[in-house]
Parts: C-alpha cells; sequence; structure tokens
C-alpha cells in the first residue's frame, strides 16, 4: 500500500519555529551593549579629566596663595606645568577665609578686592572641554565642559610686647602694687616669684582653661578674647593650668583678687576673633610665664594709681628719696601682648615719676662759699617730675614667604606718643617745681610753680663783738625755684627682625634715642632755664647786696646737684623697666599657618 503524503504550508511552520532567536537577540542588543560600554569609556575618561583638573585646581590655588601679589603669574606658571590652557582659569578670587565653627560653611569665605587688608584666601574656578570619543553616538556635542574649584587659605600674624612699668619692678614694689590693687593678701614672696616667673605656660592653654569656667560657652573657642572676665577667674585658670608646686603660690592672690572685673584683652588682644581656630592656633604658640599673668592683671587694675616705689637706692649725695610711678590712663589697644595681622597695633600709656629728693647740705654749701655771708644751709629739697611719653607699635609687614634668611619676618612701625603740645614733640619732660592736681593727662608746663628747695640762714660776722657774739644772724630765708626742660623729638621708626633673627631667638630690639636723662637734668638744674627766687614776703628780711648776691650764686648751687639727682632718677627708672626717650619692642611670636585646602 503506497503512503499518502500530505501537502505542508511551508510560512506558518517559518513563523512559529524558534531556531535561531538566541542570534538574534545577541545581535540586538549588542549594539546596546557596545554602546553602554562606549558610554563606560567615555564617562570613565571624563572623570580622569575632572580629577586631573581638581588637581591642577588645587595646585594652583595652593602655588597663588603662597604669594599672593603674584597669583596671577603663579597661576599661569602651574597651568603649563600641568598641560593646562592659561584661558583655563573661569575665575580668581582674593578673600577672607574664616574658620569659625559659629559661620556657617558657605559664609566663611569673604571675597576681597585685590589689595585688600585682611586678605588670607584665594578661590580659582578652572574650566575645560573634555572630548568625547564613543559616546558621540548619542549626542552630535564633541566635547563636555568640566568646572572645578579650589581655595587655599594662610593667615599670617605676629605678636609682640613693648616695655612696661611692671617688666622689672623689684619684690617691694610688686607687692606694694599688689597690695594697693588687691589688699594685704594679694602679695607674693621672693620664692614665690621665682617659682612663677619659671613657670611657662601657653596662652591657648591658658585660655581654654578659662573659657571652661563660661556656663555658656560660645562655639567659636576665640570669643574668649572679647570676654571680660574676674581676676579671680583668671587666677583660677592659670591655677588649674600649672604643676600643684607652682599654682599654691597663688592661693593668697586667688582669694585676694575675687570679682575685680578684668578684661581677657588686657592680657592679649588685637587679632579678629572671627578668625576663630586660626586665633586660638596663634595663642597656642605663645609662651608667656605665670609671673606675667599676673603682671598683666596688676597692669589692668593700677592704670592712673599712684605705685609707691621701693626706697632702698643708694647715690652718694642723697640723703632720702620718695618715689612715686603713676601711669595714664592706658589707650585703646593697651594689652600686655598683641595678637594680630598686619595693621595691629599695640600702645602703652605715658608714665609720670614724682620724685622728692633731700640732699646733703654740704653739696650747695660748699659751692655758695666766699659770699662774704655765711650760709647755713639746713635741708635741701628738690620735687622733680619726670614725664616719659606713651609709645606705640604697628606691625607694618608680615613675611610668611621665606626666601632668604635675612629677608623680613616683622616689621614695625614705631614712635613715641605726643606729651602735651606746650611741650612740642618731645619724647619726655622734666620738671622741678609744684604741680597742683595734676592728675593723670599730660602736665602742661604753665601749671608748673615753685617750690621750696633750699633753706637756709644768713649769717654775717661782727669781730667787734668779740667771741662771744661772733656772728648775727640776719634771717632765716626759704629758696625757691622753678625749672622745666622737654628733651628729645618724637619720630616714626622703623623695627624689622629677620627670618635668621627669628630663629635664633634675637627677637628684642630697642627704639628711641635714649641716653637723654643726663643731659636732661644738667639743662633742668642750669642758670639759663631755673628760676630762682626767695618765698615771697622774706625779700625784705636781707639786705639788697646780700640778696642779690645770694641770689646770682644760687645757680650754681642748684647746678651741682646733677649727678647725684642723675644718679637717683636713673636707678629708679632702670628698676622699672623705663629709659627716657626709648622703647623696647619684644616679638613673641611669628605665626604662618601652612597653606591648607578649605571646602
Amino acid at each position: 500500500m503506497g503512503v499518502h503524503t500530505l501537502p505542508i504550508n511551508p510560512l506558518p511552520r517559518f513563523l512559529h519555529t524558534e531556531d535561531g532567536a538566541v542570534a538574534i537577540i545577541v545581535s540586538l542588543l549588542l549594539t546596546v551593549l557596545l554602546g553602554f560600554v562606549a558610554l563606560g569609556i567615555d564617562v570613565a575618561f571624563l572623570y580622569r579629566e575632572r580629577a586631573h583638573l581638581q588637581s591642577v585646581s588645587d595646585l594652583t590655588a595652593i602655588s597663588a596663595m603662597a604669594q599672593p601679589d603674584n597669583a596671577t603669574q603663579r597661576a599661569d606658571l602651574v597651568l603649563s606645568r600641568n598641560a593646562t590652557h592659561a584661558d583655563a582659569v573661569d575665575d580668581m578670587q582674593m578673600g577672607r577665609f574664616l574658620r569659625n565653627p559659629e559661620i556657617d560653611p558657605e559664609d566663611r569665605f569673604i571675597p576681597l578686592a585685590d589689595g585688600s587688608p585682611g586678605i588670607n584666601a584665594l578661590r580659582v574656578v578652572l574650566q575645560d572641554d573634555a572630548a568625547l570619543h564613543f559616546a558621540r553616538i548619542f549626542t552630535d556635542d564633541t566635547h563636555v565642559e568640566l568646572s572645578r574649584t579650589a581655595m587655599a587659605t594662610r593667615t599670617g600674624a605676629g605678636s609682640f610686647s613693648l616695655d612696661s612699668h611692671l617688666v622689672n619692678l623689684d619684690l617691694a614694689s610688686l607687692n606694694q602694687t599688689l597690695t594697693q590693687s588687691f589688699g594685704v593678701n594679694a602679695s607674693l614672696t621672693l620664692g614665690d616669684i621665682n617659682v612663677l616667673d619659671t613657670s611657662d605656660i601657653d596662652l591657648g592653654a591658658l585660655l581654654d582653661a578659662l573659657n571652661a569656667q563660661s556656663e555658656d560657652p560660645s562655639r567659636n573657642p576665640a570669643e574668649i578674647l572679647n570676654q571680660v572676665t574676674t581676676a579671680g577667674d583668671m587666677i583660677a585658670a592659670l591655677q588649674s593650668i600649672l604643676p600643684a608646686g607652682a599654682a599654691s603660690r597663688l592661693d593668697g592672690l586667688a582669694g585676694a583678687a575675687g570679682s575685680t572685673a578684668f578684661s581677657v584683652s588686657d592680657l592679649v588682644g588685637g587679632i579678629d576673633t572671627d578668625l576663630g581656630l586660626t586665633a586660638t592656633d596663634f595663642l597656642s604658640e605663645i609662651d608667656i610665664s605665670a609671673l606675667d599673668v599676673v603682671k598683666a592683671l596688676v597692669a589692668a587694675e593700677s592704670a592712673g594709681q599712684g605705685l609707691t616705689l621701693a626706697a632702698d637706692i643708694s647715690v652718694t649725695g642723697v640723703i632720702s628719696a620718695t618715689n612715686t610711678l603713676t601711669m595714664a590712663e592706658p589707650p585703646a589697644q593697651s594689652g600686655w601682648i598683641a595678637l594680630g595681622e598686619e595693621g595691629v597695633q599695640l600702645n602703652r600709656a605715658a608714665a609720670r615719676l614724682a620724685t622728692e629728693v633731700t640732699i646733703e647740705p654740704s653739696l650747695v654749701s660748699n659751692v655758695l662759699g666766699g659770699l662774704g655771708v655765711n650760709l647755713q644751709i639746713a635741708k635741701v629739697n628738690l620735687p622733680i617730675y619726670t614725664e616719659l611719653a606713651g609709645s606705640t607699635a604697628t606691625l607694618t609687614e608680615l613675611g610668611c614667604n621665606v626666601t632668604s634668611p635675612n629677608g623680613i619676618a616683622a616689621e614695625f612701625s614705631t614712635a613715641h606718643t605726643p606729651l602735651h603740645p606746650n611741650n612740642g614733640t618731645s619724647v619726655a619732660a622734666l620738671y622741678l617745681g609744684e604741680l597742683a592736681a595734676a592728675g593723670t593727662g599730660a602736665i602742661d608746663p604753665n601749671n608748673l610753680d615753685y617750690a621750696d628747695v633750699i633753706d637756709l640762714s644768713v649769717e654775717i660776722s661782727v669781730p667787734i663783738l668779740g667771741s662771744l657774739f661772733p656772728s648775727i644772724k640776719l634771717a632765716d630765708v626759704t629758696v625757691q625755684a622753678k625749672s622745666h626742660v622737654a628733651v628729645g623729638t618724637s619720630m616714626a621708626e622703623t623695627v624689622s627682625f629677620t627670618h635668621a633673627e627669628v630663629d635664633a631667638g634675637a627677637t628684642t630690639k630697642t627704639f628711641g634715642s635714649g641716653s637723654l636723662l643726663s643731659s636732661a637734668l644738667s639743662s633742668l638744674l642750669s642758670s639759663e632755664n631755673t628760676d630762682i627766687r626767695i618765698k615771697p614776703g622774706q625779700e625784705g628780711l636781707l639786705p639788697t647786696s646780700i640778696l642779690n648776691t645770694l641770689l646770682q650764686a644760687l645757680p650754681s648751687g642748684l647746678a651741682n646737684l646733677a649727678a647725684p639727682v642723675d644718679g637717683l632718677l636713673d636707678a629708679t627708672l632702670a628698676g622699672v623697666g623705663l629709659e627716657l626717650g626709648a622703647g623696647e619692642l619684644t616679638l613673641t611670636g611669628h605665626h604662618c599657618e601652612p597653606i591648607r585646602l578649605v571646602n
């Protein structure tokens, strides 16, 4: 029997068969897959280009911040060395960056015009085109624009001090000042002073301890510099960071100082506290002694007070002397130490030394012999006022970029502040006489009055009366005198410290003329400057001829007193760290942050 074959329609079979489906699907997806591979290659390339552009941006910002005055040239150099076109710089902005936790991060950079004071940061924006390769199949663009931003910052500051009337106070004078300011329980022994003077602390640790006592401390740690605390709290903070043996030396002072108000800026001030962590970093680099803190407390409390100085100075020809030092009310920015950027200023108030000195009468009588009369000098007393101008120092340049050991690390403009206008531009003035209600302001020479300087008896010999009455006393008279002399000339002077000097620790320099005291005293007691008279009402006690002879001879007698008075005043002023016409500036810190990148 034969096989019957049904007719076959190939089209339905073809439509329902699955043979070759994988190949078809793969071929369709391969195009998509290759597209993603191409896109991945381009994305990786773009990430690499962006990272490279960020690195170049960082290098550009760091290099330009190293020398802000040459920022453009340094930026071009970095770009050329890193295969980036100079026109890639889309923006380069100088400004001020504040590391202050109280300020929102987006507000910490403040743009400033080139050359403005306070610049400590630079922001640079680079833009460059990155080529597309396989990704061109998805777009008509051939390049993608990349943009990266970098910001670099570095703050520089100097800390410095000026000589003070409390720097060299001896034990007796310091204790006198302490008890006048805080009471009898505030005194220190010689052992206390020696221990405190050799106990070094850093200001950052001290102010951290003080800030920790606050019930509601600011998020900005530098805000402590703007606070008013108490002397007791400051001593307590100091004790907390000292070894126990040194801390116990301050127990009496801590109790005596109590609630006396004390501005932290009287210890250290000047820096912009909005700098935040930058300011506190600098504070931690300043080392002072514990005794400096005590003296800063006393200096703030004793302003305008008359401080009686110890009278243990021995000078030939001087019988006794009392010395009272008075500081004028301090001007602004008169802390113990100044810390700040270029432009920060530190001032010292004018000082006045009132000296009442009693001289050996023989120093005058020896000169007045041979007048034809006998002079019996009972007392020689000279009231002398020594007025010293205040001083000021301003940080005008700070060098953080070390190009040479002899390059400027810090430079200051210094000068003495003027005395009374009637003293012109003098840096010091001496007065012999009386000053009624002198106060603490500048002395007006027109207010100087005569003072009693010599008490004497005038006798004449009467041989005819024999040995029973060899002489007759004509009168007891008082000689009065006044004199005024202004010395020196105030002028601006530059004081510089090189990097080599800073490294070697040679950080104290003097300014001004100095060595003015001897010549000033000679002028003060000279016949050209001294007005001499017999006390009003006593002129008629002497015959006119004897009176005229005496008045002509007295100037020579007063001039003979210059040497012992010079020795006394020189020793007294040296004992409190003062010198006519001269000042001393100490660079206590040269602070330069490392250049850092910030967000």
